[in-house]
């Protein structure tokens, strides 16, 4: 299911977001989405959030803009379904549309292999999910340059 912010959209009436500064997160897991978006208001980050659930629907979104709609940043967790973190990574930065926007992983692997696979296929961060409102304010943190 796509979502706007707080706001819940169906796919099929989706329209494309025209807002320059905007993030595309995928993330499949609920509580994360929550956690994002209020850090993102403790932090008075003037961002507008687009998640959506998976690797796949990152895709679909960005291919119903043209340039002027893409985000200014796009978040992966590397574990979803359908399509994951990595895959879609290496399908962002192969594609000639895609290849220079931004892209941050934020997943709960540590593992070394990961980061260093990420970084290699052209991610820009590789960042831990926390367990903490702090955490994850320190996470938007990291995002601000990318969109500020």
């Amino acid at each position: 299911m796509w979502a706007e912010h707080d706001l819940r959209l169906n796919f099929n009436h989706l329209t494309a977001v025209t807002t320059r500064k905007f993030v595309l997160y995928a993330d499949d897991d609920a509580d994360d989405k929550d956690w994002v978006t209020e850090a993102c208001a403790a932090l008075n980050a003037a961002v507008k959030l687009v998640f959506v659930e998976n690797g796949r629907q990152a895709l679909d979104y960005l291919s119903l803009n043209d340039s002027s709609g893409f985000p200014t940043l796009i978040v992966l967790d590397l574990n979803m379904p359908e399509l994951d973190g990595r895959q879609t990574l290496k399908r962002l930065k192969t594609h000639p549309d895609y290849h220079s926007i931004p892209v941050a992983i934020v997943t709960t692997s540590t593992n070394k292999i990961d980061r260093e696979v990420c970084r290699q296929l052209g991610a820009d961060l590789f960042l831990t999910k926390p367990h903490t409102r702090e955490g994850w304010q320190q996470v938007i943190r990291h995002f601000l340059p990318y969109i500020a």
